[in-house]
């Protein structure tokens, strides 16, 4: 079957970041300059060469990993309102502190936590890989310590399993990815859901349309080559392009053109869409 997106939705996504993209650009540097300045600190005062030090750095990334979900939310909050051709400001990018944070954390944790379900035959299959293989090595005094026996010959078998599992974990994990991946536009145009909800809708949302999604997402695969390419420079461009993009694929949804579930944002959003595309 040949999965084409319907709809113009890079083209109308490039149309409305015309004379934005500075704006975009700035609130992304910031949340950039943030992230750099909290991993200084970490990376500063935590000791990774011991086993409480890993344990602390794994927590403070997973507390940031959280905190990222709310500043994610800003991030599409700027896209929504350059989609309806509203004013924006670098600060809109911390909009997501203002009432949500909870919601957002809470919706980014069981994102997390359901991914990490979906690895875990992985993750539990590489480590006890390691383990057999002298790889890991546990200590009361010294703590965990990595180090492979150089006589051991890797069983095809557990190699041939770990692979599968690999496998099977990132397609759960991409499944889990595209059924969830309207919830942060939901928990801004109906705030007054709880995360239940919202991970509903986005699911029915979704039903249907996850290949046109995973096409869409595939389809900037080239650039993102380029922009890597272009020692992260073109990065700057092509995030709020993807970003504008995909918020475009939500709109198309949520007024009622592609989604199987009612209308779920405001009659003049709707309208303003609807008349657009038309």
């Amino acid at each position: 079957m040949n999965y084409r997106v319907k709809n113009n939705y890079k083209g109308i996504a490039r149309e409305k970041l015309l004379g934005r993209y500075t704006v975009i650009i700035g609130a992304i540097l910031i949340v950039q300059l943030i992230y750099f300045i909290l991993g200084s600190i970490t990376a500063s005062l935590v000791d990774t060469g011991s086993t409480a030090g890993i344990i602390i750095f794994g927590a403070i990334m997973v507390i940031t990993g959280l905190i990222g979900a709310v500043f994610s939310l800003g991030e599409k909050t700027i896209y929504l309102k350059t989609a309806c051709g509203d004013k924006i400001k670098i600060t809109d990018i911390f909009e997501g502190f203002k009432g949500y944070a909870d919601k957002a954390i809470i919706l980014q944790f069981v994102i997390a936590l359901k991914c990490v379900v979906f690895m875990l035959p992985a993750i539990i299959t590489i480590v006890f890989i390691d383990y057999i293989s002298g790889g890991i090595s546990v200590s009361i005094s010294s703590g965990i310590s990595f180090e492979r026996d150089p006589g051991y010959r890797m069983n095809i078998a557990l190699i041939f399993i770990s692979v599968i599992c690999i496998i099977c974990g990132l397609i759960g994990s991409i499944y889990v990815r595209l059924v969830t991946s309207q919830v942060f536009y939901i928990l801004l145009d109906y705030p007054q859901l709880d995360a239940k909800t919202i991970l509903g809708r986005s699911r029915d949302m979704m039903q249907g349309k996850m290949m046109s999604y995973l096409y869409l997402a595939i389809s900037f695969v080239p650039i993102l080559i380029l922009g890597v390419l272009s020692m992260g420079v073109g990065l700057m461009y092509i995030r709020p392009y993807m970003g504008m993009t995909f918020t475009e694929f939500y709109m198309n949804l949520a007024s009622g053109r592609g989604s199987n579930i009612d209308v779920i944002v405001s009659d003049d959003v709707k309208e303003e869409y609807t008349t657009e595309r038309e």
